[in-house]
């Protein structure tokens, strides 16, 4: 829904935030599976039968507001030719400060059992601007060791581990700290993060 917003008339645009908004806050509060359109409504001030207009279900709203969300909150790749600095710190630590801005939305979603796609959506949308990033990069096909698809499902599954804990943790380090430790895990790998020695039989690879 939010790639056609930019069309619509000023009032949907704000009824559409406002019920975005009140889910978003009784999420929190109930758990998605507690909530009903009822429940939506009252804290958005709208009736039953707007809802209606906007939405088919819960579910709709709630995609609606994974899309607004990962949208401010993982940025796509600019334009033209980019470094790899362009990927480091300063993108990470904008994720984390954008999800400190809804920590609570995020700590229920990412850790709620009864929905389960919501995590899939969060891993598969990261994984999709992971690899739009990596394109953008042009790395040299001789010197790839392993397959960008791999890799970007490798990490994206390891930064949502980090992020869920950090999130379950109450957020213990600083947006910019989780951005330094992820790059250090990332750019310099395990061995090296933890101070440990790259064992010779694996040296060459």
């Amino acid at each position: 829904m939010l790639k056609t917003d930019s069309k619509l008339d000023p009032r949907v645009l704000r009824t559409r935030q406002l019920l975005r908004s009140a889910l978003i806050s009784l999420i929190p509060e109930k758990g998605f599976s507690a909530i009903t359109v009822q429940d939506i409504t009252d804290r958005a001030t709208l009736n039953r039968a707007t809802f209606y207009l906007h939405y088919r279900d819960k579910v709709d709203l709630l995609a609606d507001v994974f899309e607004e969300l990962m949208a401010d909150a993982v940025p796509l790749p600019p334009e033209g030719d980019i470094s790899e600095t362009q990927i480091g710190h300063e993108t990470i630590a904008f994720v984390f400060d954008h999800l400190a801005e809804h920590a609570n939305f995020f700590r229920v979603m990412l850790g709620e059992e009864n929905v389960p796609e919501f995590t899939s959506r969060i891993r598969d949308y990261v994984q999709m601007i992971g690899l739009q990033w990596i394109t953008a990069l042009k790395p040299l096909e001789d010197k790839i060791l392993v397959p960008p698809e791999l890799a970007i499902h490798f990490l994206g599954s390891a930064y949502l581990g980090v992020i869920v804990w950090w999130l379950q943790k109450d957020m213990p380090y600083s947006s910019d700290n989780m951005a330094t430790q992820l790059m250090r895990l990332t750019v310099l790998g395990l061995n090296r993060s933890m101070g440990l020695e790259i064992p010779l039989e694996y040296q060459h690879l």
